[in-house]
């Protein structure tokens, strides 16, 4: 299946694209509210710009994604594998993002107000300027991550391992 055919079938009505195929496809700006790609294999498909508000992406493969600037309000992206995703100024507000694999994955500058990150691994992860206002993070793993200018972060203790730079030193 291509990006092509996924968005005419989509213009005309259909929703669920669920355990697709579509690594490496583009979506650049695409309009693709309430899509259904649950358990797809979207590794280093690239979605920048695009409109996923309330998309289902539970189970999919997301591995090097390119998810710039996309708009996932109230996304489902539960158990799913976002490591290294490039996922910058990305609007993941209200976002279910619960055991989610964000490993390596850059989130710098997101938006994730009132999202639900309850034992996902954002290990390694670049999270400066990122905006975790009333997020759940329960059970998070935050070991080795960039936290820089991050907004209401509240993590366990038991899984703080962080790497802080300072940027103010010479």
């Amino acid at each position: 299946m291509t990006a092509q055919e996924i968005l005419k079938r989509y213009a005309a009505g259909e929703r669920d694209f669920a355990n697709a195929d579509l690594r490496g496809a583009s979506f650049v700006e695409a309009k693709l509210r309430g899509i259904i790609l649950r358990g797809a294999n979207l590794e280093k498909t690239n979605f920048s710009w695009a409109n996923l508000e309330g998309a289902n992406f539970e189970g999919a493969n997301l591995k090097g994604a390119n998810l710039h600037s996309a708009h996932l309000h109230q996304a489902n992206l539960q158990n799913a594998d976002l490591s290294d995703a490039k996922m910058k100024t990305c609007g993941l507000r209200e976002a279910n993002l619960e055991n989610a694999n964000l490993r390596g994955a850059v989130l710098v500058g997101a938006k994730l107000q009132n999202a639900n990150l309850q034992n996902a691994n954002l290990s390694k992860t670049h999270l400066d300027g990122a905006d975790f206002t009333d997020a759940n993070t329960a059970g998070a793993d935050v070991t080795f991550t960039e936290t820089t200018n991050t907004v209401g972060l509240v993590m366990s203790q038991d899984k703080i391992s962080l790497k802080r730079i300072d940027r103010s030193s010479p």
